[in-house]
Protein backbone atom coordinates (compact mmCIF):
# COMPACT_ATOMS: atom_id res chain seq x y z
CA UNK A 1 0.00 0.00 0.00
CA UNK A 2 1.49 3.34 -1.07
CA UNK A 3 0.65 6.66 0.60
CA UNK A 4 1.38 9.85 -1.37
CA UNK A 5 0.95 13.45 -0.20
CA UNK A 6 -0.45 15.95 -2.72
CA UNK A 7 -1.49 18.76 -0.35
CA UNK A 8 -0.42 19.30 3.27
CA UNK A 9 -1.50 22.82 4.31
CA UNK A 10 -4.56 23.89 6.24
CA UNK A 11 -7.09 26.69 5.79
CA UNK A 12 -5.86 28.22 2.52
CA UNK A 13 -3.36 27.45 -0.22
CA UNK A 14 -0.10 29.38 0.16
CA UNK A 15 2.13 29.00 -2.93
CA UNK A 16 5.47 30.77 -2.98
CA UNK A 17 9.19 30.51 -2.35
CA UNK A 18 8.76 30.41 1.44
CA UNK A 19 6.56 27.29 1.25
CA UNK A 20 8.23 25.52 -1.68
CA UNK A 21 9.88 22.66 0.25
CA UNK A 22 6.82 21.43 2.13
CA UNK A 23 4.28 22.72 -0.36
CA UNK A 24 1.41 25.17 -0.28
CA UNK A 25 -1.61 23.10 -1.39
CA UNK A 26 -4.43 22.19 0.98
CA UNK A 27 -5.14 18.59 2.11
CA UNK A 28 -5.08 15.66 -0.26
CA UNK A 29 -3.47 12.26 0.35
CA UNK A 30 -3.75 9.19 -1.88
CA UNK A 31 -3.67 5.57 -0.71
CA UNK A 32 -3.15 2.95 -3.41
CA UNK A 33 -2.91 -0.82 -3.13
CA UNK A 34 -2.52 -1.84 -6.78
CA UNK A 35 -6.19 -2.69 -7.22
CA UNK A 36 -7.76 0.64 -6.38
CA UNK A 37 -7.22 4.20 -5.26
CA UNK A 38 -8.52 5.94 -2.13
CA UNK A 39 -8.19 9.73 -1.96
CA UNK A 40 -8.26 11.40 1.46
CA UNK A 41 -9.78 14.88 1.16
CA UNK A 42 -10.14 17.11 -1.88
CA UNK A 43 -8.14 20.23 -1.14
CA UNK A 44 -6.21 22.01 -3.87
CA UNK A 45 -3.65 19.20 -3.95
CA UNK A 46 -6.18 16.95 -5.68
CA UNK A 47 -5.66 18.83 -8.96
CA UNK A 48 -2.10 17.54 -9.29
CA UNK A 49 -3.26 14.04 -8.38
CA UNK A 50 -5.77 14.20 -11.24
CA UNK A 51 -3.03 15.27 -13.63
CA UNK A 52 -0.80 12.40 -12.47
CA UNK A 53 -3.61 9.87 -12.98
CA UNK A 54 -4.21 11.19 -16.49
CA UNK A 55 -0.51 11.01 -17.28
CA UNK A 56 -0.36 7.32 -16.44
CA UNK A 57 -3.77 6.59 -18.06
CA UNK A 58 -5.27 5.29 -14.83
CA UNK A 59 -8.74 3.85 -15.45
CA UNK A 60 -9.48 2.00 -12.20
CA UNK A 61 -11.99 2.97 -9.50
CA UNK A 62 -11.38 6.13 -7.47
CA UNK A 63 -12.88 6.51 -4.00
CA UNK A 64 -12.70 9.95 -2.36
CA UNK A 65 -13.02 9.95 1.43
CA UNK A 66 -13.71 13.38 2.93
CA UNK A 67 -12.90 14.09 6.58
CA UNK A 68 -15.38 16.98 6.69
CA UNK A 69 -16.85 19.66 4.47
CA UNK A 70 -14.81 22.73 5.41
CA UNK A 71 -13.76 24.59 2.30
CA UNK A 72 -10.03 23.80 2.48
CA UNK A 73 -10.85 20.08 2.29
CA UNK A 74 -13.20 20.24 -0.70
CA UNK A 75 -12.36 23.28 -2.83
CA UNK A 76 -10.05 21.35 -5.15
CA UNK A 77 -12.84 19.01 -6.25
CA UNK A 78 -13.99 21.06 -9.28
CA UNK A 79 -10.42 20.80 -10.63
CA UNK A 80 -10.14 17.02 -10.21
CA UNK A 81 -10.01 15.84 -13.83
CA UNK A 82 -11.67 12.40 -13.33
CA UNK A 83 -15.01 13.92 -12.26
CA UNK A 84 -15.23 15.54 -15.71
CA UNK A 85 -14.89 12.15 -17.41
CA UNK A 86 -18.21 10.32 -17.74
CA UNK A 87 -16.36 7.00 -18.00
CA UNK A 88 -14.38 7.45 -14.78
CA UNK A 89 -15.56 5.48 -11.75
CA UNK A 90 -15.49 8.06 -8.94
CA UNK A 91 -17.34 7.64 -5.63
CA UNK A 92 -17.28 10.21 -2.80
CA UNK A 93 -17.79 9.35 0.88
CA UNK A 94 -17.94 11.62 3.92
CA UNK A 95 -19.94 12.73 6.95
CA UNK A 96 -23.08 14.82 6.59
CA UNK A 97 -22.05 18.45 7.18
CA UNK A 98 -25.16 19.45 9.11
CA UNK A 99 -28.26 21.22 7.84
CA UNK A 100 -27.85 20.14 4.21
CA UNK A 101 -26.62 16.90 2.68
CA UNK A 102 -23.03 16.28 1.62
CA UNK A 103 -24.10 16.02 -2.02
CA UNK A 104 -25.91 19.37 -1.83
CA UNK A 105 -22.84 20.94 -0.21
CA UNK A 106 -20.64 19.79 -3.08
CA UNK A 107 -23.26 20.75 -5.66
CA UNK A 108 -23.40 24.31 -4.32
CA UNK A 109 -19.60 24.47 -4.45
CA UNK A 110 -19.73 23.78 -8.19
CA UNK A 111 -22.73 25.83 -9.33
CA UNK A 112 -23.54 29.54 -9.79
CA UNK A 113 -22.75 32.02 -8.40
CA UNK A 114 -19.51 30.31 -7.30
CA UNK A 115 -18.88 28.58 -10.65
CA UNK A 116 -20.19 28.87 -14.23
CA UNK A 117 -23.42 27.07 -15.02
CA UNK A 118 -21.71 24.42 -17.18
CA UNK A 119 -20.33 22.86 -13.98
CA UNK A 120 -23.87 22.09 -12.72
CA UNK A 121 -24.38 18.82 -14.67
CA UNK A 122 -21.04 17.53 -13.36
CA UNK A 123 -22.07 18.39 -9.80
CA UNK A 124 -25.48 16.74 -10.24
CA UNK A 125 -24.01 13.42 -11.32
CA UNK A 126 -21.48 13.14 -8.46
CA UNK A 127 -21.81 9.76 -6.73
CA UNK A 128 -21.93 10.76 -3.05
CA UNK A 129 -22.53 8.51 -0.03
CA UNK A 130 -22.87 9.89 3.50
CA UNK A 131 -21.11 7.89 6.20
CA UNK A 132 -23.59 6.87 8.88
CA UNK A 133 -21.86 3.82 10.41
CA UNK A 134 -18.53 3.50 12.27
CA UNK A 135 -17.12 1.20 9.57
CA UNK A 136 -17.49 0.72 5.85
CA UNK A 137 -15.95 -1.23 3.03
CA UNK A 138 -15.26 0.38 -0.31
CA UNK A 139 -14.40 -1.68 -3.38
CA UNK A 140 -10.79 -2.08 -2.22
CA UNK A 141 -10.40 -0.79 1.33
CA UNK A 142 -11.68 -1.36 4.84
CA UNK A 143 -12.35 1.92 6.65
CA UNK A 144 -13.14 2.61 10.31
CA UNK A 145 -14.20 6.07 11.46
CA UNK A 146 -14.05 8.00 14.72
CA UNK A 147 -15.41 11.44 15.63
CA UNK A 148 -12.76 14.13 16.06
CA UNK A 149 -12.79 17.37 18.04
CA UNK A 150 -13.25 20.05 15.41
CA UNK A 151 -16.06 22.54 14.65
CA UNK A 152 -18.62 20.74 12.49
CA UNK A 153 -18.88 16.97 12.04
CA UNK A 154 -15.37 15.67 11.35
CA UNK A 155 -14.16 12.07 11.14
CA UNK A 156 -10.77 10.42 11.45
CA UNK A 157 -10.15 7.19 9.57
CA UNK A 158 -8.19 3.96 9.92
CA UNK A 159 -7.63 2.48 6.48
CA UNK A 160 -6.40 -0.97 5.53
CA UNK A 161 -6.60 -3.18 2.45
CA UNK A 162 -9.51 -5.62 2.29
CA UNK A 163 -7.00 -8.44 2.46
CA UNK A 164 -5.70 -7.08 5.77
CA UNK A 165 -2.21 -5.90 6.64
CA UNK A 166 -0.96 -2.61 8.12
CA UNK A 167 -3.24 0.37 8.57
CA UNK A 168 -2.80 4.09 7.99
CA UNK A 169 -4.68 6.47 10.27
CA UNK A 170 -5.74 9.87 8.94
CA UNK A 171 -6.66 12.49 11.56
CA UNK A 172 -6.54 15.96 10.12
CA UNK A 173 -8.32 18.79 11.97
CA UNK A 174 -8.35 17.33 15.48
CA UNK A 175 -7.90 19.25 18.74
CA UNK A 176 -5.98 17.29 21.36
CA UNK A 177 -5.66 20.14 23.87
CA UNK A 178 -6.84 18.97 27.31
CA UNK A 179 -7.70 15.59 25.82
CA UNK A 180 -6.70 13.93 29.10
CA UNK A 181 -9.62 15.78 30.66
CA UNK A 182 -12.04 13.75 28.52
CA UNK A 183 -11.18 10.19 29.64
CA UNK A 184 -13.78 8.36 27.55
CA UNK A 185 -12.58 10.05 24.36
CA UNK A 186 -8.95 9.52 25.34
CA UNK A 187 -9.47 5.79 25.80
CA UNK A 188 -11.43 5.52 22.54
CA UNK A 189 -8.84 7.50 20.59
CA UNK A 190 -5.86 5.50 21.87
CA UNK A 191 -7.71 2.24 21.26
CA UNK A 192 -8.59 3.34 17.72
CA UNK A 193 -4.92 4.00 16.99
CA UNK A 194 -3.48 0.97 18.73
CA UNK A 195 -0.75 -0.71 16.67
CA UNK A 196 -1.33 1.52 13.66
CA UNK A 197 1.57 1.61 11.24
CA UNK A 198 1.35 5.28 10.20
CA UNK A 199 -0.53 8.13 11.87
CA UNK A 200 -1.12 11.28 9.82
CA UNK A 201 -2.19 13.83 12.41
CA UNK A 202 -3.02 17.50 12.69
CA UNK A 203 0.05 19.48 13.83
CA UNK A 204 -1.07 22.91 12.74
CA UNK A 205 0.66 24.90 15.47
CA UNK A 206 3.88 25.03 17.42
CA UNK A 207 3.84 24.62 21.17
CA UNK A 208 4.26 28.38 21.67
CA UNK A 209 1.06 29.05 19.67
CA UNK A 210 -1.36 26.35 20.78
CA UNK A 211 -2.19 27.93 24.14
CA UNK A 212 -3.95 30.80 22.34
CA UNK A 213 -5.82 28.53 19.92
CA UNK A 214 -8.24 26.71 22.22
CA UNK A 215 -11.49 25.80 20.47
CA UNK A 216 -10.04 26.26 16.98
CA UNK A 217 -10.06 22.49 16.37
CA UNK A 218 -6.31 21.93 15.85
CA UNK A 219 -3.29 20.49 17.66
CA UNK A 220 0.40 21.10 18.15
CA UNK A 221 3.13 18.74 16.99
CA UNK A 222 4.00 17.87 20.61
CA UNK A 223 0.38 16.93 21.32
CA UNK A 224 0.41 14.66 18.27
CA UNK A 225 3.63 13.06 19.53
CA UNK A 226 2.06 12.36 22.93
CA UNK A 227 -0.91 10.67 21.28
CA UNK A 228 1.29 8.55 19.00
CA UNK A 229 3.44 7.46 21.97
CA UNK A 230 0.37 6.56 24.04
CA UNK A 231 -1.00 4.41 21.21
CA UNK A 232 2.28 2.74 20.22
CA UNK A 233 2.17 4.05 16.65
CA UNK A 234 5.32 3.35 14.63
CA UNK A 235 5.44 6.45 12.40
CA UNK A 236 3.92 9.91 12.84
CA UNK A 237 3.45 12.37 9.98
CA UNK A 238 2.83 15.97 11.06
CA UNK A 239 0.08 17.37 8.81
CA UNK A 240 -2.17 20.37 8.10
CA UNK A 241 0.60 22.97 8.46
CA UNK A 242 -0.56 26.49 9.31
CA UNK A 243 -0.63 28.74 6.23
CA UNK A 244 1.47 31.37 8.01
CA UNK A 245 4.29 28.90 8.70
CA UNK A 246 7.19 29.17 6.30
CA UNK A 247 9.32 26.12 5.59
CA UNK A 248 11.88 27.10 8.23
CA UNK A 249 9.15 27.28 10.88
CA UNK A 250 8.00 23.77 10.00
CA UNK A 251 11.63 22.65 10.30
CA UNK A 252 11.68 24.10 13.82
CA UNK A 253 8.38 22.42 14.80
CA UNK A 254 9.63 19.08 13.45
CA UNK A 255 12.87 19.37 15.43
CA UNK A 256 10.89 20.18 18.58
CA UNK A 257 8.70 17.10 18.06
CA UNK A 258 11.73 14.86 17.57
CA UNK A 259 13.28 16.18 20.79
CA UNK A 260 10.06 15.29 22.61
CA UNK A 261 10.29 11.71 21.26
CA UNK A 262 13.92 11.47 22.37
CA UNK A 263 13.10 12.70 25.87
CA UNK A 264 10.34 10.08 26.13
CA UNK A 265 12.84 7.34 25.33
CA UNK A 266 10.56 5.61 22.82
CA UNK A 267 10.95 4.44 19.24
CA UNK A 268 8.83 6.66 17.03
CA UNK A 269 9.74 8.00 13.60
CA UNK A 270 8.43 11.55 13.06
CA UNK A 271 8.31 13.40 9.74
CA UNK A 272 6.60 16.54 8.50
CA UNK A 273 4.26 15.98 5.56
CA UNK A 274 5.52 17.45 2.29
CA UNK A 275 4.03 17.42 -1.19
CA UNK A 276 5.48 14.51 -3.11
CA UNK A 277 6.37 12.47 -0.01
CA UNK A 278 5.52 8.79 -0.67
CA UNK A 279 5.52 5.95 1.85
CA UNK A 280 5.20 2.21 1.20
CA UNK A 281 3.57 0.00 3.83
Amino acid sequence: MRITFWGVRGSIAVPGLETARYGGNTPCVSVEDGAGLLVLDAGTGIRRLGEALGGRRYSGPIEVLLSHAHIDHIHGLPFFAPIHDRNAKVRIFGPAPGTISLHETLRRLMTPPLWPAHYAPIADRLNVTEITAPALETDNFRVKGIALRHPGRTLGYAISALAGGPSVIYMTDNELGQWTGVPDWQVALVGFLRNGEVLIHDATYGEHEIRDRGGWGHSSANQAVDLAVAAGVRKLILFHHAPEHRDDEIDRILAEARRRVASAGVKLDVEAAAEGLALDL
